[in-house]
């Protein structure tokens, strides 16, 4: 009948109570008390299954016979970490490939987004996303994307209202996924207004992404149900979010390092850090490899004048608190999940042990559990079809009648990652526009790879430095386009050609060969090579495109964000140059608006 007692939690009660035996006793340890802010030595935890039956002071009847008993040895016990917004899907590698490394650095739960598959199959990705993520050693929680484009043909695959109404039910999905404040507010696209309530309704949270949002606008957008932002970049632009009662998430990963930045929020003292969140918002192959995951951020935190415990909560507690699971994780306490780290040292993290579900799980950084394969659906391995094909003809822009030098409209690279609108002038030769040796332009086009294959635009960018050479790639943000820049036609055609015989994944090319590839075969955004393989490659596209003058920190992540909604200003799609504000599409020529 509804809330009899299951047989689990009369044994859990009387394991707390030293009536039975726990399975799992660790002893000795200093546990780190999140929900009070205390560190309490010479405790015990014991285990009831997959659950915590005691914390406390040493107590008779907790071990017997079976129990296995873990002497901490004076050692910390920590919760398990979390990262409360990634991109498990999105970061090029399979899930499987990276929780391993994820796990031994002591991390247990992780929320990921699903918009990668899903810009790309829409439900089928959704799916795909959901089961690849499914039954990990580590807990994998999963937030729906709203597939918000740049224009609104960039969502023509997001799925009908009613079926994210049916999504939202399920245990695994904690709310809908960033919401850029553009379709939100300045557009008040009635669609995605529908799903923030779909989530609410349900009693999910609502995430946020307020990149350049502030005063009545950022206010707008949390009166309008957005529960967090993970895009402050400023100690000011914290403070803000924290005041307006967001859950408010400074990143350390692969897109930003935004911690050394804000560090003032916390050094300076005076503010409660009890909503502040510690994220990646993903982390590249080589990051994982080389510098750890949350266990990185905790140890950069406190290296940053962040006190420990309250480090400890950002990856921990206030995560769990703000997607509604602290009664599972988050915290050492009766009845949540048993998972946690023991580290000989708080200030400098490192994960001796973790264990997850009541079982020792990683030692020593080096997982002990095995991983679940996904098996994707055998659509998401053909979605880079012949049609993509773009002979150099088709990469030039051709100027029929105009003579001299044009004004074109172009992408301007403001930063790395930002970028505004632009008029070059160029010279026009055979009726086509040419780009002089010496300009800081480059070609780019979009082909659409879903919803009309084979359609494309070619425009320019300015400022990205690539002097010669193309690439392209299918690993564009919140679109279904295949992307190519370069100064070449000939090397971008072959570029593409490489890209559509790996079935996604990216290519650059100099003078007709290939320089660099990453196959990324599902969906055309998740490779199936180890997670070092990745690394390896990732280094050897970004190698050869800064080779070819691309200045960027990661300049296959400046390419990628091309078609971004994300980020502002002016993007380019399939159908034309896209302005992130309204999603109005312009063309080539300025004159023709």
């Amino acid at each position: 009948m509804p809330g009899r007692p299951t047989e689990a939690v009369v044994r859990r009660m009387r394991v707390a109570q030293g009536l039975e035996p726990a399975d799992l006793v660790v002893c000795g340890a200093v546990v780190v008390n999140v929900y009070t802010g205390e560190l309490h030595p010479d405790s015990v935890i014991a285990t009831s299954g997959d659950r915590i039956a005691y914390v406390g002071p040493p107590l008779e009847g907790l071990a017997g016979e079976t129990t296995q008993v873990l002497d901490a040895e004076g050692r910390y016990a920590v919760p398990g970490l979390i990262d409360g917004h990634t991109h498990l899907l999105g970061a090029r590698y399979c899930p499987e490939e990276a929780l391993p490394y994820i796990l031994a650095s002591g991390t247990t739960s992780v929320v990921t987004e699903l918009a990668e598959l899903a810009s790309v199959a829409g439900l089928l990705g959704i799916r795909a996303g959901m089961e690849a993520v499914r039954d990990q050693p580590v807990k994998v929680f999963v937030t729906l994307p709203p597939l918000a484009g740049a224009a609104s043909f960039m969502e023509d695959v997001a799925p009908e209202v009613e079926t994210y109404r049916g999504l939202m039910q399920r245990p695994e999905v904690v709310g809908l996924g960033e919401v850029y404040w553009g379709n939100l507010v300045l557009r008040e696209d009635p669609r995605i207004l529908e799903l923030v309530w779909v989530a609410r309704e349900a009693g999910k949270v609502v995430e946020g992404h307020g990149a350049g949002a502030r005063g009545g606008r950022l206010a707008a957008y949390a009166a309008a149900g957005i529960t967090s932002c993970h895009e402050p970049i400023t100690a000011e632009e914290v403070l803000e979010r924290l005041r307006m009662g967001y859950r408010t998430m400074v990143r350390e990963g692969k897109v930003r390092q935004e911690m050394e930045a804000v560090a003032p929020v916390w050094r300076e003292g005076g503010v409660d850090l009890r909503r502040l969140c510690l994220v990646t918002d993903s982390v590249a192959a080589d990051q994982l490899l080389e510098q750890g995951y949350m266990d990185h951020l905790l140890r950069k935190a406190i290296r940053l004048g962040m006190d420990p415990v309250r480090a400890v909560q950002a990856v921990t507690l206030n995560v769990a608190e703000h997607f509604r699971l602290d009664h599972l994780i988050g915290g050492l306490a009766p009845g949540r999940y048993a998972d946690f780290v023991l580290t000989p040292d708080l200030r400098d993290f490192r994960a001796e042990v973790v264990v997850a579900n009541g079982r020792v799980v990683a030692e020593g950084g080096r997982a002990l559990v095995p991983f679940r394969p996904p098996r994707y659906p055998e659509a998401l391995y053909r979605t880079v079809p012949s049609a993509c094909l773009v002979p150099p003809d088709a990469l030039r822009v051709p100027a029929p009648g105009r003579k001299g030098a044009v004004r074109v409209r172009a992408i301007r690279m403001v930063t790395h990652l930002v970028t505004q609108e632009a008029v070059v002038e160029l010279p026009v030769d055979g009726e086509a526009v040419r780009i002089p040796p010496d300009a800081d332009v480059a070609f780019v086009a979009a082909v659409d790879r879903v919803s009309e294959p084979g359609r494309a635009f070619v425009g320019f960018v300015q400022g990205l430095g690539m002097r010669a050479g193309g690439h392209a790639t299918t690993m564009a943000w919140d679109a279904h386009c295949l992307v190519a820049v370069g100064r070449s036609p000939e090397d971008m055609a072959l570029a593409i050609r490489r890209v559509v015989e790996m079935q996604g994944g990216c290519a650059v090319t100099a003078q007709g060969e290939v320089l660099a590839e990453l196959p990324a075969p599902v969906a055309g955004v998740v490779s199936t090579l180890p997670l070092g393989e990745v690394a390896r490659r990732e280094r050897e596209v970004d190698r050869a495109l800064r080779d070819l003058g691309v200045h960027s920190p990661r300049p296959s992540l400046t390419i990628d964000i091309l078609t971004a909604a994300a980020i502002p200003h002016l993007k380019v799609s399939e159908r034309g140059y896209v302005w992130v504000r309204d999603g109005r599409v312009v063309g080539l020529w300025p004159e023709e608006g």
